[in-house]
């Protein structure tokens, strides 16, 4: 099968294919807005903003993957070209409102030949799935909070920066307490104790897609995402900006060499964690020892393995049960990544 990845060219979208080349017997195709050279792969032109470059890109294609961002700036087209062509869709999308037009569009399409996986990422497929590892048998769910903890020598690109700054400092709404509340971005911050190497994390509110999916999924009080670097250095910068309550988005670049300059310190270690508060207390982690952003891809590179194998995945595919514990599990240790579940 042939899988065309758009964003190639990128960060995120070089560790998928790698993790792609290594893991899926597949015919891999790169999709950039401009024509690049790449060793060993097929490369095509392939802008989201031009559906006419879309269609000649999509051409022989079974599966495409979307790593191109920020998603805040993107429309829908290339998931409104594969609905019509009956060619599978995935994307790394950590926009709330992206994510929700993609999941609007393929629930009125109604497709069941094809599958559609948006937010396929730590966010939310994965932070999705320990989410139902951590609320195994629980009888009531009332508090959920997810934290994602980026090690500092990992990835700082452009779109990654700019991805986060749409959160700081803007209001958007949690489920709190049971009821629908307005917070701030990069507000509020909360430890969490991930698992070896990692330790002790400080996150803070950012706004991502698990805040409505999971709440339309499970009857809990209180669904909160935390992100946090481990520089603290780092994290009072952000909080300093984020009280001007102003967007930075267009600082971007400027953050991104500020950042920069900080890379030689701490760690590539990275993980994503869950801690449920209800009947029992739990908390699921997954944690990368190094080269952590690679978890980021993971979900991506298995569920395309899963439909080049003939999975049976079709329609708007659910985060949260779309691999099993164990399959999970597996999938960790093949990359050397460690699941990690705990009662507390």
């Amino acid at each position: 099968m042939k899988i065309l990845v758009i964003g190639g060219g990128g960060y995120f979208g070089q560790l998928l294919i790698e993790d792609l080349a290594r893991n899926v017997p597949c015919e891999i195709v790169i999709g950039s807005r401009r024509q690049v050279r790449v060793n060993r792969f097929e490369t095509v032109v392939a802008d989201l903003l031009n559906p006419a470059s879309l269609k000649i890109a999509l051409n022989g294609v079974n599966i495409a993957i979307c790593t191109a961002g920020p998603f805040q700036r993107l429309p829908a087209h290339l998931l409104e070209l594969c609905l019509q062509r009956g060619i599978h869709y995935i994307d790394i999308a950590d926009d709330r409102e992206f994510v929700q037009r993609v999941r609007s569009l393929a629930a009125a399409k109604n497709d069941r030949a094809i599958a559609v996986c948006s937010a396929w990422s730590t966010v939310s497929a994965l932070s999705g799935l320990l989410v139902r590892i951590a609320t195994k048998r629980m009888s009531s769910v009332p508090s959920i909070y997810i934290h994602m903890a980026p090690g500092n020598r990992g990835a700082r690109r452009n779109a990654t920066i700019a991805s986060l700054l749409y959160s700081v400092g803007q209001p958007f709404t949690v489920l709190h307490g049971g009821s629908w509340q307005r917070v701030q971005g990069w507000s509020e911050p909360r430890d969490f104790a991930f698992p070896s190497p990692i330790g002790v994390r400080k996150g803070y509110l950012v706004d991502v897609p698990d805040h409505d999916l999971i709440p339309q999924s499970l009857n809990a009080e209180t669904v909160e995402f935390r992100a946090g670097s481990e520089l603290k250095l780092l994290n009072a910068s952000l909080g300093l900006i984020a009280r001007t309550k102003r967007s930075w988005v267009t600082w971007s670049s400027t953050f991104q060499r500020l950042a920069a300059l900080l890379s030689w310190i701490g760690h590539d270690s990275g993980g994503i964690g869950v801690e449920i508060t209800g009947s029992v207390r739990r908390r699921a982690s997954i944690v990368a020892k190094s080269r952590g952003e690679r978890i980021a891809v993971m979900p991506a590179s298995v569920m395309a393995a899963a439909l080049v194998a003939g999975s049976e995945h079709h329609g708007l595919v659910s985060h949260y049960d779309w691999l099993t514990p164990e399959q999970l599990q597996s999938e960790c240790e093949r990359r050397d990544f460690r699941l990690v579940v705990e009662d507390l």
